[in-house]
C-alpha cells in the first residue's frame, strides 16, 4: 500500500453567487438547478511531489472545526494536473447537490478533504458565498412561492366556505381500520389508501415503553446528501449508545454497514468510533484491491485501531490466506515510531513469533539492535558461498565462552635486541581486565615470551633471537558498566514455573506441551497446532 501525505492548498472559487443563483430562480419546479460549489486545491505526496492523474477524494462538510459527525459527505474522482492542481464541483455527485439546510445564516461551516486511504486533512472554513444557497429560500414559504397561498375571505362573504357548500363538498377525515385485527396498540400505522377516509393497517414497527422493535426487516433510504439513518443519545453513561444493534444469530451482524463503491461501510469518530462485541467485535471485509477491511485513523496520541482482550484470546488477530501476504502489517512514516511495536507490562514477552511449517519465527531484512542480553540455542553467520554464491550457503559458528570475553590478536617483529612492544587502543584498560596471552613464532625456531604484562594499554614481547616475527593473541574479560551489572550466569536453576519443562522437549522425548514456549504462550501454541492440523488435512486431501 502506498501512503501519501496530502497538502491541500485551498483556493475556494465559490461561484454560487450571481449566475448560478439567477439560473436557480429561473428554473422550473421540475428542473431545479442543483446547488453546487466549485472547489480548487492541490495534492502533494509526502515528499512534496505533486500527485497527478485520477485520485479518489472524499469531501466532508462539518459544523465545527473539530466536530465529529459530518453534515454532508461525498466521494469523487478528481483529475490532478502535472502540478497536482485539481478542481471539483462539490455537490455534483447527486441530482440534489449540496444540502441548502446545512448553510444556516450566522454559523460557520468547515470543509474536510480526505484522499483515498489517507487521513482527513486539516479543515478549512467556508467563506460567506455558499450561504447564498440558503438565501434562495428567502422568497419562498416552505419551498413554495407566495402565489401558492391566498388569504381566506371573511365568513359569509363571497367565496367563503359557507357560500360554496352547494358546490364544494367537505372532505371527510376519518380513519378506517383495514381489518378486525388492525389498529393494535403500540404499532405505527401503515396507510393503505389515499384520501380523507384513509384505510389503516399495522406496520411492522412497534413502540413500547420507549423501545422500538421491527418485526422482520425494514430498509431506510435517503435521496439527500445526509445519512439515511442517524442515531443520537444525550446520555453520558457507558450504555448511552447512539445506535445499538443486537442479534442472536450465529452468522449475522448486530450492525452491518455496506458500501458498494470505494467508500466506507461503517464510519465512526469520537472517543470510541466503533465498538463491537460477540464472536467478532469488529469484522471488516472488502473485495476491491487497494481498500482496507478495517481502517483506523487517529489524529491524537491514541491508536487508529486498538484491540483489547481481557479473556484468553487475542487483542488483535490477523490472518492471511492464499496469495495474501501479511496477517498483520504495520508501516510507520515517523522516524521516532515503529512499524509494529510490542510491549508487555506484566513480565511476559513484548513480541512473540512462532512457526508451524519450518519457516522463521522472526525474519529481519536489515540490521537488528538489541540493548539487552541475547540468549540463543546456537549461532552462526550465514552467507552466499564465496565459491558458488548462486547455489550454496557458507556457515561458521560463533565462538562461545562462559565469560564475557573479548579477543584481540596481531603480528609483531622484534628488533635487533629481540624486543617488541604491542600497544592497545585508548579504551582497552577501561573495557577489559583479567588478561590472557598466547604467542606463536613464525618462520623460524625461536623462543618468545611475554616480557612484561599489560600495563597502561601495552605489553612487551622478548625473543631469544633478533628480528623474529611473532603472532600474538590477548583476551580480556569485560568490565564496562553494563557488563558489571549484567553478568551472564554459567549455571542456574530454572524458575519454579519452568521446572519440568524444556526449551526443546522433542530432543528429550517429551511432548510439545512440555515446551517452555507452549507454557509461556498457550494461546498461540493452540493456534499453531490448529494451523498444523489444517495443513495436514489439506495435504491429505490433495
Amino acid at each position: 500500500m502506498t501512503h501519501t501525505s496530502v497538502r491541500v492548498s485551498v483556493c475556494l472559487l465559490l461561484i454560487c453567487c450571481a449566475l448560478p443563483l439567477m439560473a436557480q430562480r429561473a428554473a422550473s419546479a421540475d428542473g431545479v438547478v442543483p446547488a453546487m460549489v466549485k472547489f480548487t486545491g492541490t495534492l502533494n505526496d509526502i515528499n512534496g511531489k505533486p500527485l497527478t492523474g485520477t485520485v479518489g477524494v472524499t469531501f466532508f462538510l462539518y459544523k465545527d472545526q473539530n466536530g465529529l459527525a459530518p453534515l454532508w459527505m461525498e466521494t469523487q474522482n478528481v483529475q490532478a494536473d502535472k502540478n497536482g492542481h485539481y478542481s471539483v464541483m462539490l455537490g455534483s455527485g447527486t441530482s440534489h447537490g449540496l444540502p441548502t439546510e446545512a448553510f444556516t445564516a450566522g454559523e460557520a461551516r468547515w470543509l474536510g478533504v480526505q484522499p483515498s486511504d489517507q487521513a482527513e486533512q486539516p479543515r478549512v472554513v467556508l467563506v460567506s458565498v455558499p450561504y447564498a444557497l440558503k438565501a434562495l429560500d428567502a422568497e419562498t414559504l416552505g419551498g413554495r412561492p407566495v402565489s401558492a397561498f391566498m388569504v381566506a375571505p371573511p365568513s359569509g362573504s363571497a367565496g367563503s366556505k359557507e357560500s360554496q357548500q352547494g358546490s364544494l363538498a367537505e372532505q371527510a377525515n376519518e380513519i378506517v381500520c383495514l381489518s378486525g385485527t388492525a389498529c393494535k396498540t403500540g404499532f405505527v400505522p401503515l396507510f393503505s389508501s389515499n384520501g380523507g377516509s384513509a384505510k389503516v393497517n399495522d406496520s411492522i414497527i412497534r413502540q413500547s415503553a420507549g423501545a422500538i422493535s421491527v418485526a422482520g426487516s425494514e430498509t431506510v433510504t435517503s435521496s439527500a446528501s445526509r445519512p439515511a439513518l442517524s442515531g443520537q443519545s444525550s446520555g453520558t453513561n457507558a450504555v448511552s449508545d447512539g445506535v445499538d444493534g443486537v442479534t442472536s444469530s450465529g452468522t449475522a451482524s448486530g450492525v452491518a454497514g455496506i458500501n458498494n463503491g470505494n467508500g466506507i461501510g461503517v464510519y465512526g469518530t469520537g472517543g470510541t468510533g466503533v465498538f463491537g462485541t460477540g464472536g467478532y467485535g469488529v469484522w471488516g471485509e472488502v473485495s476491491s484491491p487497494g481498500i482496507d477491511g478495517v481502517h483506523g485513523v487517529a489524529h491524537t496520541q491514541f491508536s487508529g485501531v486498538a484491540g483489547l482482550n481481557d479473556g484468553s484470546g487475542f487483542g488483535v488477530f490477523g490472518e492471511a490466506f492464499g496469495s495474501a501476504i501479511d496477517g498483520v502489517h504495520g508501516v510507520s512514516n515517523n522516524a521516532a515510531g515503529s512499524g509494529v511495536a510490542g510491549v508487555n507490562f506484566a513480565g511476559g514477552d513484548g513480541v512473540f513469533g512462532g512457526t508451524s511449517n519450518g519457516g522463521f519465527a522472526g525474519y529481519f531484512g536489515g540490521d537488528v539492535h538489541v540493548t539487552g542480553n541475547l540468549s540463543k540455542g546456537g549461532g552462526s553467520f550465514k552467507i552466499d558461498h564465496p565459491l558458488d554464491p548462486a547455489n550454496k550457503y557458507l556457515y561458521h559458528s560463533f565462538v562461545e565462552s562462559p565469560d564475557m570475553m573479548n579477543l584481540y590478536n596481531g603480528n609483531v617483529t622484534t628488533d635487533a635486541q629481540g624486543n617488541a612492544r604491542v600497544q592497545m587502543p585508548e579504551w582497552f584498560d577501561a573495557l577489559n581486565r583479567d588478561f590472557r596471552y598466547q604467542l606463536t613464532v613464525i618462520g623460524q625456531f625461536a623462543q618468545a615470551i611475554v616480557a612484561t604484562k599489560m600495563e597502561n594499554r601495552s605489553f612487551s614481547i622478548k625473543t631469544d633471537k633478533p628480528n623474529v616475527e611473532v603472532s600474538w593473541q590477548v583476551t580480556g574479560i569485560r568490565q564496562d558498566a553494563w557488563a558489571n551489572a549484567h553478568r551472564i550466569p554459567v549455571e542456574q536453576w530454572k524458575p519454579q514455573g519452568e521446572r519440568g519443562l524444556y526449551l526443546h522437549p522433542e530432543l528429550f522425548g517429551a511432548p510439545a506441551e512440555k515446551g517452555i514456549t507452549a507454557h509461556r504462550h498457550p494461546g498461540m501454541q493452540k493456534q499453531l497446532a490448529k494451523e498444523r492440523k489444517l495443513q495436514q488435512q489439506s495435504s491429505a486431501n490433495h
